[in-house]
This record gives C-alpha cells, sequence and structure tokens, in this order.
C-alpha cells in the first residue's frame, strides 16, 4: 500500500533534513527550500545549519521558503499572508471576514527568524500592503518574548538570530516599517547596540514617506548616541542636501539592487526636506484657549546643534510649553517650537552667524555655511528647494497641513 502524499512529503524532507545535518562541512550541495539564499544571507556553520532546521520544521515556514525560491512576487505574497497569520494567532483574532477567536500564541524563535529572514531577502517593494493590516511587519514581533529573548541573550540560537536581525536592519526600505521600528534603534532599544543602527537612523531620517515624528526619533537617537560625530549631519539637514558618499549604507541604488549610491554614484547630491512636520506643539494659554505652532525636521536639527554647543533654546527664539523645562542633558524632540517664520528666520540667521565666528575663531570643526541661512520653508507637506536655500528672504505663511497625530514625545516636566 503507497504511503499517503502528505506522509510521504514529510518523510522526505526528513530525510533531506538529515542528510543536511550530517554534512557538518557542508561540502555538499542539498536541494533544501530557501537553503541557497540563508548561507549567502545567514552562514553555513553547524549553528547556522541548526536554526534552518529548526524553521523547516513548521510547515508554513517551509511553503515560505519555497515561494521565496520561485520568485519574489511569490515570496511576497506569501510574506504577506505569513505575517498576517502569526498577528492574529499572537493576538487571539479571527482572520478578516469570519473565523472563530483562538487562544492567543505566542510566537517561537524559529517562526520569528523565518520570517525576517525571508523579509530580508525579499524586496518591500513586492510584499503587499493593504488595509488595516498594511502596517503589520516584523518589527513587530522582534519585540515578542521569544524574539527579545535572544536579541538580549548569547546562546547558539541567538547569535544566528542576531546575524539574521542584522541582515534585515541593513535591508530596510520601507518607509512603514521604519516609522515603527525606529524606538527600537534608540537608547533603551533592543537593537541598539547593530552597527547598522546608525545608518538605518539616517535613512529614516532621509526617506521620503517616513511619518515626521519618526523622523525626529531618529534624530535624538542619533544625537544622543555619538553627539560630536553627528554635527555634520545635523548641519546638513539646515543646508537642505548631502552628498551620499559621506553616509556610507544609507541610500540604496534602485537601479542596482544590493547596491548602495555611495558606491556606484558617491557624488550624487540628495536633496533633504527640512520643511517637514515633525509634531504640533500645544502651547497653553491663561485664558484657558490653547494655540498650536509647527515644529519641523530643520527646527529639530537646529534645536540640537544649539544644544551640542552650550548654548539655550529660548536664546534663539524657540518657545517650550508651559510645565516643560529645557534639558541639556536629554534633549528631546518636538517640544519646543517658534511661533512665527519670523522668529524661526532669526534663529537660523544668528546660529549662521555664531557658526561663521567660531570657525574665524578656530573653535568649529565644521566649516561655516558658505550659502547662509537655510530659507524657512512655507509649511510642511511642500516640495524642498533643489539645492542650498538663499539667505532670508521671509515668505508669508501657509496654514498647516493637517497630519495623522504621532505617539506623544518624550516630555522632561520641572
Amino acid at each position: 500500500m503507497r504511503p499517503d502524499p502528505p506522509k510521504a512529503m514529510a518523510d522526505d524532507l526528513k530525510a533531506r533534513l538529515d542528510t543536511f545535518l550530517a554534512d557538518t562541512e557542508g561540502k555538499h550541495e542539498h536541494d533544501l527550500p530557501g537553503l541557497k539564499a540563508y548561507r549567502k544571507t545567514v552562514g553555513r556553520d553547524k549553528a547556522d545549519r541548526d536554526m534552518f532546521v529548526e524553521m523547516l520544521k513548521a510547515p508554513y515556514n517551509l511553503e515560505m521558503f519555497v515561494a521565496i525560491d520561485k520568485s519574489e512576487d511569490e515570496g511576497g505574497k506569501y510574506i504577506s499572508d505569513r505575517r498576517l497569520a502569526m498577528w492574529t494567532d499572537m493576538n487571539g483574532r479571527p482572520f478578516p471576514g469570519g473565523g472563530r477567536t483562538v487562544q492567543p500564541k505566542q510566537p517561537s524563535l524559529p517562526d520569528i527568524a523565518a520570517l525576517i529572514f525571508a523579509e530580508s531577502v525579499v524586496h518591500s517593494d513586492n510584499i503587499p500592503k493593504a488595509g488595516q493590516w498594511m502596517w503589520i511587519n516584523g518589527a513587530q514581533f522582534l519585540q515578542q518574548q521569544a524574539g527579545y529573548n535572544a536579541l538580549n541573550g548569547s546562546g547558539d540560537q541567538a547569535v544566528v538570530f542576531k546575524k539574521i536581525v542584522a541582515k534585515w536592519l541593513h535591508n530596510r526600505t520601507d518607509p512603514m516599517e521604519m516609522s515603527n521600528i525606529v524606538y527600537m534603534l534608540g537608547n533603551g532599544g533592543v537593537l541598539r547596540n547593530f552597527k547598522e543602527a546608525a545608518p538605518l537612523l539616517r535613512r529614516i531620517v532621509l526617506t521620503d514617506g517616513v511619518q515626521g515624528y519618526a523622523k525626529g526619533q531618529a534624530i535624538m537617537h542619533l544625537t544622543q548616541n555619538k553627539p560630536k560625530e553627528e554635527l555634520k549631519f545635523l548641519r546638513e539637514i539646515l543646508k537642505g542636501q548631502v552628498r551620499v558618499g559621506d553616509y556610507p549604507g544609507v541610500f540604496f541604488d534602485k537601479a542596482k539592487p544590493g547596491k548602495f549610491l555611495d558606491e556606484t554614484e558617491p557624488n550624487k547630491i540628495v536633496t533633504i526636506d527640512g520643511d517637514m512636520l515633525v509634531q504640533q506643539v500645544w502651547f497653553g494659554k491663561p485664558n484657558g484657549q490653547a494655540e498650536m505652532h509647527s515644529c519641523l525636521l530643520k527646527d529639530v536639527a537646529l534645536a540640537f546643534l544649539i544644544n551640542q554647543s552650550g548654548q539655550k533654546l529660548r536664546d534663539y527664539g524657540f518657545e517650550l510649553p508651559p510645565g516643560v523645562i529645557e534639558n541639556t542633558g536629554q534633549l528631546g524632540y518636538a517640544n519646543y517650537a517658534f511661533t512665527s517664520d519670523d522668529k524661526r528666520a532669526a534663529a537660523f540667521a544668528k546660529f549662521a552667524w555664531y557658526q561663521m565666528k567660531e570657525s574665524m575663531k578656530g573653535g568649529s570643526k565644521e566649516p561655516a555655511p558658505k550659502d547662509g541661512p537655510p530659507k524657512p520653508g512655507p509649511g510642511p507637506g511642500t516640495t524642498p528647494p533643489n539645492g542650498p536655500a538663499p539667505a532670508v528672504d521671509l515668505p508669508l505663511a501657509v496654514p498647516v497641513q493637517p497630519v495623522p497625530p504621532p505617539p506623544p514625545a518624550p516630555i522632561i516636566k520641572k
């Protein structure tokens, strides 16, 4: 009597896995889904092999790897489905369109590793995103208990998992993913010690489509981690442009998958939208009324530059809401704002003069800007200029465009 097809397939897979594990020196090729990409991305030593086998023990991970081997489109569709299945299992929710509620089930480390690995080899553009589930991605699963323990652990599985996560961080390009992951890259975050963290934080600041509050958080994390090393980057946000060769591992070359622009076009200039809204800052008034003012990306960069130079935000016309004090040792983002474009323009002009004087004294390692202070933009959501803005020509203010409410910024109280 012939065995039924599912059992035959399971027996065949087990035999191939046993053969794979027996090849401890990796001398032979093996017909296993996803193995070629896994060896290239992760490695081929014993711990790597053991994790790969653990992943393939789950049928859904095996099917996902089969889909990845077929094509980017097939792999992307399966990754999208797998994200949803893991999310609904984790939260005990029925699938869309019906289904019974199930007992919440935490994902295992091999399941999280399989998804993160799949996301690292399939470009995010090929992973369908639709409806209320479009914000679900690997970032949510890294925070679950198994992933968190591995990121803070030191065993064989933890070491392999960190290699997979490092490749995943290296490849992040989707604005929604970057908006979700930013807080894990800073002080206290489980991803802060990865060498890929700093390039990814800069990519978050410079990528169109990332939420403004995430850009503000990225600047805060960069400056908290290595404040002196980020002075040049902060000044270039004010200037409105960067040379890609100065920032390895930040800009991908869309024409050459897997390559960065600093390798292919190091002298290419990329424009920064310094006028992007980071957050609305609310100021209470004595009469019980309140007004809000916009904190822009370039405002945050200027605030950190002022703070790093040992000066005070209020001396440059920044205002803070009632009850918030300026803590120079722990400057946040978007707890301050200019209440008019005139004050913003005056602050940028004042800081330009400060840089010039420091440069003449030799007190600043960075040269004073040659193009004058950045021209204050008309408001968030506008197209940035092509190159450095001309000096001081105040525009008319434009009403602030509505944006989705961001997570609350850290507030420092008296």
